[in-house]
């Protein structure tokens, strides 16, 4: 039953994210020829057969069969049809008039995108205090980029390739962005500036950068765990687990006491803890689990909810919106070349089932789910493959430089080839979703 209920709130949450983002859309297309005066023949939210609809003037507003998309048809759009020469024909209008219909729509899904993430920054952002706090390390994985590269836990990263890195934020956008890139990181440790070149790998499934690094997290007890060596201890919320001694030398903080935790192997350990302003020793003897040793003391993520003024909000989204259409462009980039793998595509399936998870979250994370993929469909629509908005775009300008337009024959078989690509690499990112969703079941 969980499962239903579950599988239902997706397919309409799936139905509304899409339906929404559909029709901004195509509404970008449909007011700019109603605006220049070019004739609207269907309006339609989704593709293949007509489902519901009405008519009124010109143009027949339909639901059609496919949710997947949805289309505008303009009188005299296409080459093949038999064109009249009319003033309200799509092709019979200056090249600067079909340029702003066709960009209407990818505009419409980017200006979606940075009102709906400004809304959610205006709203009050609920975030983990160490991404908005400075890059301090707390640990380094063994055998990673960022330790055989020299960095260790308490260093701080100050700039990449001489660009301030003022939060973790910061930090980790600049790896993500830069996987097989060697980088030049100034370090600060101890006060003694640290110059150091890192390579970030590629993280297989996500297409984005990373070297092995995790930040300063103050070791704060949420709970612990009934039966624990914690609760055998007697630690309890609230308390701090402020350093961590053994003979090798003393940790701090809850992503390094861990590590140490792992590998001392249910050996007896020495933990200083800080209860309501004293700090006193306590030993404790790991659990081993089935994740391996373990105390049973659970971290108190500390959580800030930042609330922006309207501007900032507007401000904020804009530069978050450049940074993920950064990050895709980089992401797209490497597909392209194979230097990652098209297994980092998502398609229909992974946004049902990330609608249904942002939905079950509130509005707020609906709406800055939506402004995701908002921009994706907006960059998507862009690039210049023959039936999409950017293919139309690329064509017109060929058409411009060479000062004649392209033959009706020519024009067919770029569509059917930009056709046929769509469909395969759909086939593909739904190949991808069955398969990262049966792994997910």
């Amino acid at each position: 039953m969980e499962t239903l209920n579950s599988f239902g709130i997706s397919l309409i949450s799936f139905l509304f994210v899409l339906g929404v983002l559909i029709f901004v859309h195509e509404f970008g297309h449909y007011a700019v020829a109603k605006l220049l005066k070019i004739r609207v023949d269907v309006f339609s939210l989704g593709f293949g057969k007509r489902l519901a609809g009405f008519k009124r003037g010109d143009t027949d507003y339909r639901l059609s069969l496919i949710p997947l998309g949805g289309y505008v048809k303009m009188a005299g759009e296409n080459p093949d049809e038999e064109l009249s020469g009319a003033d309200d024909e799509f092709l019979s209008r200056p090249k600067s008039h079909r340029f702003a219909v066709v960009i209407a729509g990818p505009l419409m899904n980017l200006g979606l995108a940075v009102l709906f993430l400004a809304a959610f920054f205006a709203a009050g952002v609920p975030q983990l205090a160490y991404r908005s706090g400075p890059p301090l390390i707390g640990a380094v994985e063994p055998d990673s980029v960022a330790a055989q590269a020299g960095i260790v836990a308490g260093d701080r990263v100050v700039a990449i390739d001489g660009e301030a890195t003022p939060s973790w934020e910061d930090l980790e956008f600049k790896i993500q962005t830069n996987p097989d890139i060697p980088l030049r990181f100034q370090i600060d440790r101890e006060g003694r500036e640290i110059n150091l070149e890192v390579k970030p790998r590629v993280r297989e499934g996500f297409g984005a950068g990373f070297i092995g690094i995790t930040p300063f997290v103050p070791y704060k007890v949420q709970r612990v765990d009934p039966g624990s060596a914690a609760e055998e201890a007697g630690l309890r919320g609230g308390d701090e687990i402020v350093s961590l001694k053994t003979a090798q030398g003393t940790f701090s903080g809850f992503h390094q006491i861990r590590q140490v935790v792992i590998a001392a192997d249910s050996q007896p350990l020495t933990f200083d803890i800080r209860r309501d302003g004293e700090i006193f020793e306590k030993s404790i003897t790991p659990h081993t689990t089935e994740e391996g040793p373990r105390i049973g003391a659970y971290v108190d993520y500390e959580v800030k909810t930042k609330q922006y003024g309207m501007v900032e909000a507007l401000r904020e989204s804009v530069a978050k919106n450049v940074q993920l259409a950064e990050l895709t462009f980089v992401t797209v980039g490497r597909i392209i070349t194979g230097r990652a793998s098209i297994k980092n595509m998502s398609g229909p399936i992974d946004i049902a089932r990330f609608s249904g998870m942002a939905a079950s979250e509130g509005w707020a994370v609906l709406i800055s789910f939506m402004a995701l993929v908002s921009l994706q469909l907006g960059l998507l629509n862009l690039l210049p493959i023959p039936i999409l908005d950017g293919g139309v775009i690329a064509l017109m300008a060929v058409e411009a430089v060479m000062r004649r337009d392209l033959s009706i024959r020519v024009k067919e078989r770029l569509v059917q080839i930009g056709f046929l690509f769509l469909v395969a690499l759909m086939c593909v990112v739904i190949f991808n979703d069955i398969n990262k969703s049966l792994s997910f079941f």
